[in-house]
């Protein structure tokens, strides 16, 4: 049932943290028809947003088209306060888009712009925006504090509409970290608001965010009552996204009661809406729910049905939100890259043909030279005229290729931010594993290796990946292999290691179609750890290493002898669990093959795992920080003048 709560969080703030116009089709056509006369003055950048605004939610495509015409001309003209307010379309734009990243530095850049201006009530728009970025992110205390910045400002403003989206922001907060007294508390204040100032939306999407507080505190009838209400405004608006969603959330609640022909009825209504919307999320799960309630009927035939169903569900929206994505950066890279040489091969002919010039010109003026020395005063000025233009040329040539590497070198940079965004918080580290450190040095800017870790239903997981390759090759695998290990253990509640590698196996092959008849070989080698309340420690491996530092001795549990993805001879590849006892002092110690690989020393030879295995029984003793310095000193150490051969990645716990 918890897939559905989710669901609704998201779905309030994207119906209702970014308030937009209401779709209408003539005020659309009236703007389009406007803006073909305008010209290109302030009026046609507020058009253009505007424009954009009316798209948004219904032609996410067009709506991005219109937003960064709208966001090039602020830009040109140099308007800040329309240039903030273009910032912050592109950030919402990127939001539907589900590109968090891009969305948190756009936020962050019109937060800047509102602050050089003084403009309270748009820094609190970018308050609550990069809110929701940490809520994502599931730091909720970070989110918390700019919820609260936003709050005071419309306080001080005597923002009502505003105030109401803020304490329902703080609710929501409070809500997912099991406060729900806070939370309740907070939601009845922003209905109040709702009702005060006849906000019908506000008040729709407190009563549904309320149904999720009551319910996880075991008001069923409460949750069911607040759910008709909102059900009640959405259906009196015509708004379709709500009423599907809240049809989908009685579902769940009459589930949970054992009122099946309740929930049943309740789908069969949400279904067709869900369908005519295309919200392929709610669709998906209002299926699974189907599926589980025809499974407990022991009616199998229908259970498998919608179970197929929500299956290709899943495949099309993984489909349209990550390999969008992943394609998109991809194209970029290529492209410019391909630029770049093209350039570069057309400077050189220039520069070939100059030089075949010049040497036809220095035989003329040799034969006139033997004829008439007194041209030659006139010749040799000639002469020095064009080597100079020459020189000239060369250098402009020469600028222009280090201005597309600097492009490229941006590019890259941006895609760092892209995949540090991704990556989880050190903060959410500490708190999981309260005596550990990661030692992660990328080879370039942006890196093949990549840590993961969370926790779930009270277990807590972490890993270490190795994905083929490094520079951006790497990084766009590790995007897939990130985003697939959040689909597995976030959304699908995967936990046991083995079970889980299993899952990233097929899944890696499907997103990369190794299936096919021309199969690519790339995938990822990984160690998996889960480390239960029991004292227990749950794990498997592909390709790498568990290492275990007991009392001065180091116990090694080898990976299974394949990878994630790549070539599959085998007909079905099945991952090993081990489950190991932990005891107090234990240290453990997962990672990459990088360490092991980097040359160096007097004779320029590799590290070896032994001399790592070695070092790591030598320091096992000390402050997690220690450790992690004394690891990298001897790096540095090691490697000297000599270049980094690959990623690195060293992760340690102790018990």
């Amino acid at each position: 049932m918890q897939r559905i709560f989710r669901l609704l969080f998201i779905f309030t703030f994207l119906l209702h943290v970014h308030t937009c116009p209401a779709q209408d089709k003539h005020v659309r056509d009236s703007l389009l028809t406007r803006i073909k006369s305008l010209p290109e003055d302030t009026t046609l950048v507020k058009d253009l947003i505007r424009i954009s605004h009316e798209y948004t939610g219904a032609d996410n495509d067009s709506a991005y088209s219109y937003g960064i015409k709208g966001f090039e001309l602020a830009k040109k003209l140099g308007h800040k306060q329309l240039l903030g307010d273009a910032y912050n379309n592109m950030g919402d734009l990127y939001w539907y888009k589900t590109d968090y990243a891009a969305a948190s530095l756009n936020y962050i850049q019109a937060l800047r712009i509102f602050e050089s201006l003084g403009s309270k009530y748009d820094m609190a728009v970018c308050y609550r925006n990069i809110g929701w970025i940490y809520v994502n992110k599931n730091d909720f205390t970070t989110a918390l504090g700019y919820y609260e910045k936003a709050m005071a400002i419309n306080l001080q403003l005597d923002k009502k509409i505003e105030l109401s989206q803020n304490y329902n922001d703080i609710a929501i907060v409070y809500s997912s970290i099991k406060e729900y007294e806070k939370a309740i508390t907070y939601f009845q204040k922003a209905i109040q608001i709702s009702i005060s100032v006849k906000d019908s939306e506000g008040e729709l999407v407190t009563y549904g965010n309320m149904s999720v507080a009551y319910d996880r505190i075991g008001k069923g009838d409460l949750a069911v009552e607040y759910t008709k209400k909102a059900l009640k405004l959405a259906s009196g608006q015509g708004n379709l996204e709500h009423i599907s969603f809240e049809y989908a959330m009685l579902a769940n609640y009459y589930t949970k009661q054992g009122k099946t022909e309740e929930a049943l009825d309740a789908l069969s209504k949400g279904i067709p809406i869900a369908k005519q919307a295309r919200l392929l999320p709610v669709l998906k799960d209002c299926y699974e729910t189907c599926a589980d309630i025809y499974a407990k009927q022991k009616n199998y035939l229908q259970a498998y049905r919608y179970t197929d169903s929500a299956s290709w569900l899943k495949d099309s929206i993984y489909n349209e939100n990550n390999s969008r994505q992943v394609n998109e950066m991809t194209a970029k890279y290529e492209s410019e890259k391909k630029e770049l040489m093209i350039n570069s091969l057309e400077k050189d002919k220039v520069l070939a043909g100059d030089k075949l010039q010049r040497e036809q010109t220095f035989k003329i003026f040799l034969m006139i030279f033997c004829l008439l020395v007194a041209a030659l005063a006139f010749v040799l000025f000639r002469g020095n005229i064009q080597k100079k233009k020459v020189n000239e040329e060369l250098s402009g040539a020469y600028r222009q290729i280090e201005v597309k590497n600097k492009d490229i070198t941006d590019s890259i940079n941006y895609s760092k931010r892209i995949q540090d965004a991704t990556l989880p918080s050190r903060s959410l580290l500490h708190k999981l594993f309260p005596h550990s450190f990661i030692l992660f040095e990328p080879k370039d800017i942006v890196s093949g290796d990549f840590f993961w870790y969370t926790e779930k239903e009270g277990r807590r997981l972490i890993a270490a990946c190795d994905c083929t390759g490094h520079g951006v090759p790497g990084a766009l695998m590790s995007m897939i292999g990130n985003n697939l290990l959040n689909q597995i253990v976030n959304e699908s509640g995967i936990t046991s290691p083995d079970e889980v590698l299993n899952h990233l196996h097929e899944e890696v092959r499907k997103a990369l179609k190794q299936n096919e008849q021309h199969e690519s070989r790339d995938g990822m080698d990984i160690a998996f750890l889960c480390f239960t309340d029991d004292g227990f420690m749950e794990c498997a491996a592909a390709q790498r290493p568990v290492w275990i530092v007991r009392d001065g001795g180091l116990t090694e549990i080898k990976g299974d002898k394949f990878s994630i993805g790549g070539l599959q001879t085998e007909e079905k590849r099945r991952f090993t669990k081990h489950r190991i006892q932990l005891l107090p002092e234990d240290a453990i110690y997962i990672s990459s093959d990088g360490y092991a690989d980097q040359s160096g020393g007097p004779n320029g030879k590799k590290f070896l795992s032994k001399q790592l295995k070695n070092l790591l029984v030598e320091i096992s003793g000390k402050p997690a920080a220690e450790q992690e310095k004394n690891l990298q000193q001897t790096l540095h150490s090691w490697q000297g003048n000599a270049e980094q051969v690959d990623d690195i990645l060293v992760i340690g716990i102790k018990i």
